[in-house]
C-alpha cells in the first residue's frame, strides 16, 4: 500500500510541475502583454521569411540586424536599417486590417541606407507580414518584382539597452507619428479587429492548457482517494476476519 501511495504521489507531483511549466506564459511579450515592458529600447533579433514557407527569403540579406523596440507608455514600436536601400521602392508594414508605409526615419543615399520604423499592433510570437517592391534597375533583365514577406522575431532575444547605446539611436519625439490616422484615411477599416483576434486566440489557447491539466490533476486525486478507500476496505475486512 505504501508502495502504490507513493508512486502516485510522485505522479501527482510530475504533473503539478508540468502543469506550472506550461502554465506559464510562453513569452512576456506578445501584443497583448507589451504593457509588462518598462519605457525604454531594446534590441530585438529577427529574421526574414518567405510569405507561406519557414525557408529564409533572400530580402533577410536586405536588413540589417538587430531591429530595435521602443517602448513609449502603451505604444510600441520597432525599428530597423535597410542595406541596398534603392532597391526596395515600397515597404509596408500592417496596421489594424491595412498595410500603410513604414515611416521613414533617416536616409543616406551616400551609403544607401535607410532607417525606418513601424507601429506594433500585433502579437509578435508569430511572423508578421511585409508588402514589398523591389526595383533594380542594374540586373539584366531588370529585376522588378512586388511581393510578401514574413518579419519573425526571437522574444528571447530582448535585451534593453543602455543610456549610452539609445544616445547613438538619435531617437527624437518627431518620430513617432499616428499610423493608426493614416491607415483610417486611406480605407476607414476597423483597425482593432486584428489585435482583438490575436488577443483572444492567445487566452484561448492559455485557457485550453488550464483545463487540460485542471482535470488531469482532479483524475489523479480521484485516483488517489478510490485506491486509499479500497486499501482501507481490505484492511477492514482482514482486521474482521
Amino acid at each position: 500500500m505504501r508502495n502504490n501511495l507513493r508512486q502516485i504521489a510522485v505522479t501527482f507531483i510530475i504533473v503539478v510541475l508540468l502543469g506550472i511549466v506550461f502554465l506559464r506564459p510562453e513569452s512576456s511579450f506578445a501584443a497583448n502583454d507589451l504593457d509588462s515592458l518598462e519605457d525604454g529600447v531594446y534590441s530585438l533579433d529577427y529574421v526574414i521569411l518567405h510569405a507561406e514557407t519557414e525557408s529564409v527569403s533572400i530580402a533577410n540579406d536586405y536588413f540589417e540586424k538587430p531591429a530595435f523596440l521602443i517602448v513609449k507608455g502603451d505604444e510600441h514600436y520597432i525599428r530597423f536599417e535597410l542595406n541596398h536601400s534603392e532597391w526596395t521602392k515600397e515597404l509596408q508594414s500592417p496596421l489594424g486590417d491595412s498595410f500603410v508605409d513604414v515611416h521613414v526615419i533617416s536616409e543616406d543615399k551616400e551609403k544607401n541606407t535607410r532607417i525606418v520604423q513601424f507601429k506594433v499592433d500585433r502579437d509578435l510570437q508569430e511572423p508578421i507580414e511585409f508588402k514589398m517592391h523591389v526595383l533594380i534597375e542594374s540586373m539584366d533583365p531588370v529585376y522588378d518584382h512586388r511581393y510578401t514577406v514574413r518579419f519573425s522575431f526571437n522574444l528571447k532575444s530582448l535585451k534593453e539597452l543602455e543610456e549610452k547605446e539609445i544616445e547613438k539611436l538619435e531617437i527624437k519625439e518627431t518620430d513617432f507619428i499616428d499610423p493608426e490616422k493614416k491607415a483610417e484615411a486611406t480605407d476607414g477599416k476597423d483597425e482593432t479587429k486584428t489585435n482583438s483576434e490575436a488577443k483572444s486566440g492567445g487566452e484561448a489557447k492559455y485557457n485550453t492548457v488550464l483545463i487540460t491539466v485542471t482535470i488531469t490533476v482532479v483524475v489523479l486525486l480521484a485516483l488517489m482517494i478510490l485506491i486509499i478507500w479500497r486499501n482501507k476496505n481490505k484492511k477492514d475486512k482482514e482486521n474482521v476476519k
